[in-house]
């Protein structure tokens, strides 16, 4: 085995240790489309087919499975609110403290149920959220977690 077999190997096993880690944080998650999972999941299947059915070597075998599990990695990809902070990436180590959101907007869409929030801090606004929850549970956490102060509106269409 290579050097960099044994660091995409490494690598892997830390990758999946802190995307859960990180996942298990999540309070409210972000809603995701079901549709991306069946392009993650053929794609890994295909790596793992290529590495189980072509003449490869020992090693070639182990970075095309370590490749499968790193597509596969995407499933677990996973962003929300946890107790303290907004998490807008899974690999952000630190994300955005609740103490430093000043606004958030909230509106639910009729067509499609979810719940769009909207955040601004600094004066400027944040990127889109949306939540498969119902408005009422996003507005009680909100409400408890933010700093006293932060405004809360929900916009609603007449």
């Amino acid at each position: 085995m290579t050097i960099m077999t044994i660091i995409l190997a490494v690598f892997t096993v830390v990758l999946y240790l802190f995307l859960l880690s990180v996942r298990r944080a999540i309070v409210l998650p972000v809603y995701r489309s079901k549709s991306r999972f069946f392009v993650f999941i053929l794609l890994a299947s295909l790596l793992g087919m290529l590495a189980l059915t072509q003449p490869l070597t020992l090693d070639q075998r182990i970075r095309l499975g370590c490749l499968a599990l790193l597509v596969l990695s995407f499933l677990l990809d996973k962003t929300g609110f946890t107790e303290e902070e907004l998490i807008l990436l899974s690999l952000d180590l630190k994300g955005i403290p609740l103490d430093e959101i000043e606004r958030v907007v909230l509106f639910q869409d009729e067509d499609t149920g979810l719940v769009k929030l909207n955040f601004f801090r600094d004066d400027r606004r944040g990127p889109l959220l949306k939540f498969d929850r119902s408005i009422e549970e996003i507005v009680i956490f909100l409400s408890t977690h933010l700093k006293k102060g932060t405004r809360l509106e929900v916009v609603t269409k007449k």
